[in-house]
């Protein structure tokens, strides 16, 4: 009886090999389940931070295409917001375009669209005050988009939401014509640019970036593309 219980059994030495075997294959399998998903979150991240990077890009200009100011456009009589009137008097004073990548209150962009937020139906069609603040401190952008009424633009409290994270950078430069600018007033010159370079960068907490950056052609401008490009090449 004690031979035949010898014989099936297993010892002491083989029950720990067996062990040791099962483990390395457990800690094998556990490694490269844990590699997997690391680099499939590490995926996710790098297209959710790319996909921002493209939408905020897209979205300003797509603002700066649809510039409006009433002494430029030839269309003026005929915009409208809505049911809304929203033309300006004549002795308004109104600052259709303002860009500075360096504005010491981070409103690196402000200016008068006829282009809403897309997907939103309470603000899709007239005309709006658009201004875009960048926060170097959290690097967050932050969007403020209300209806244009002239006689009650500056006492309207502004709302802004965040529309982007962890952006490292945003570069505006306005073409006039002959030259790349680094800011731009319509009070000075008393005209819109005739074209805004985007440029945005961000980084998340991993090191993973992003480097976007478009040529917007404000649409109510008359000028020539291959003119800008031969600029853009000295």
């Amino acid at each position: 009886m004690n031979k035949k219980l010898r014989q099936h059994g297993f010892t002491l030495i083989e029950l720990l090999v067996a062990v040791a075997l099962i483990a390395t294959v457990l800690a094998m399998v556990y490694g490269s389940y844990i590699a997997t998903t690391r680099s499939a979150q590490a995926c996710k991240s790098r297209i959710a931070l790319s996909e921002q990077g493209r939408k905020t890009l897209e979205q300003i200009a797509r603002h700066v295409r649809c510039s409006y100011a009433g002494s430029v456009c030839d269309n003026t009589e005929d915009v409208k917001a809505g049911s809304d009137q929203t033309q300006t008097e004549p002795g308004d004073r109104v600052n259709y375009f303002k860009g500075d990548t360096d504005a010491p209150d981070g409103e690196v962009l402000h200016l008068v669209t006829t282009c809403g937020l897309s997907g939103e139906k309470r603000a899709t069609d007239g005309l709006f005050e658009v201004v875009y603040r960048f926060d170097k401190r959290t690097s967050e952008l932050a969007l403020s988009l209300v209806r244009f009424v002239a006689a009650s633009r500056e006492a309207e409290r502004r709302d802004w939401r965040v529309i982007a994270d962890e952006i490292e950078s945003i570069d505006l430069a306005f073409f006039d014509g002959e030259q790349w600018l680094g800011r731009w007033d319509f009070e000075d010159k008393k005209e819109l640019p005739r074209a805004v370079r985007i440029e945005i960068s961000g980084e998340n907490e991993s090191f993973q970036r992003y480097d976007y950056s478009t040529v917007a052609y404000v649409s109510c401008r008359d000028y020539r593309a291959e003119t800008l490009v031969s600029v853009d090449r000295k």
